[in-house]
């Protein structure tokens, strides 16, 4: 049974540990601040945010946004560069 749940809770942590972004280093105080991040979400990519986070080297935003042919909101997980504000990795949810 202890087998069985060190198994589990591995692969549970790998599964996490790999569907984090690759956001690259800086120091805080490179990074855009959040006011002005969320903004640019919202005007510049068209995401409502529900949640905004920083993970790791990341923001990260759940929220909505269009689906690749623009014909519908689906839910959507997106992690930017901090620094730039630059989309790193989207996830979307049909």
């Amino acid at each position: 049974m202890k087998h069985i749940l060190t198994a589990a809770a591995l692969m549970l942590a790998s599964g996490l540990a790999s569907a984090a972004a690759d956001c690259p280093k800086a120091p805080q105080n490179q990074w855009l601040p959040v006011l002005e991040m969320q903004k640019k979400i919202v005007n510049e990519y068209g995401f409502a945010i529900k949640r905004f986070v920083t993970d790791g080297n990341c923001y990260e935003i759940y929220g909505w946004g269009l689906n690749e042919a623009k014909t519908k909101f689906v839910e959507v997980e997106v992690y930017f560069n901090p620094v730039t504000g630059a989309i790193v990795k989207k996830k979307a949810r049909d």
